[in-house]
């Protein structure tokens, strides 16, 4: 009798309903995911289409405006959360390694992961969005290619700042074009990028040297 009274007094209670901000949370991180998802198998240049997003992450497409506000803003919110694993790994490399050692495992790190933050970058832009940062880390890192010169890897002739620009576009283009470029040269894009990592070593250690005169 007393089970009994216990068990309807269960069923009769009112179930706890999900926190509103810890639902938004999860239906946020839910689209964001699925943004991802589709770049990286569409591609950036099939754009992005909300419909689909809406669909993968199991939400009405008006939600995306609700959370987001526009397609723009969901690019951002998926440029956060890749640009935030970006910076630990990059702090991690610079607690390890040494000026050529730091750039090729850079290098590599960002050829190797999913849709990157070159990528959701050159959507914005071809979005038309005219206030994407290309180099959030500027800052950083032009320091440590000043500690780099202090160091002696880098003579201190050359110029930083279009150092940090080219480096950059390097990598940038290499991971938006990597697949691209592994097909036309008919290899695959591991071995590419191991021989593009020499080159860019051979590169990076030339920066001892002052730069030529014309």
């Amino acid at each position: 009798m007393e089970e009994q009274l216990t068990n309807t007094m269960t069923e009769t209670l009112p179930k706890k309903k999900p926190s509103p901000q810890r639902g938004r949370a999860e239906t946020e991180r839910r689209l964001i995911e699925v943004a991802l998802k589709l770049i990286e198998e569409n591609g950036i240049l099939a754009g992005l289409n909300l419909r689909q997003v809406a669909e993968g992450a199991g939400v009405n497409r008006g939600n995306i405006y609700h959370y987001f506000g526009s397609r723009q803003e969901l690019l951002r919110a998926a440029i956060s959360q890749r640009f935030n694993a970006l910076v630990n790994t990059y702090t991690k490399i610079k607690e390890r390694k040494g000026f050529v050692a730091r750039r090729i495992q850079a290098f590599r790190s960002n050829s190797l992961n999913g849709t990157s933050d070159s990528i959701l970058r050159a959507l914005l832009v071809l979005d038309g969005d005219d206030t994407v940062d290309p180099m959030p880390l500027y800052e950083r890192q032009l320091s440590q290619l000043k500690q780099d010169v202090i160091d002696g890897d880098i003579d201190k002739d050359h110029d930083l700042a279009a150092l940090q620009v080219a480096l950059s576009a390097f990598v940038r283009g290499y991971k938006i074009f990597r697949l691209p470029f592994a097909k036309r040269t008919g290899l695959k894009p591991s071995e590419l990028d191991d021989r593009v990592s020499k080159i860019l070593s051979t590169w990076l250690k030339a920066m001892t040297q002052p730069p030529r005169s014309h």
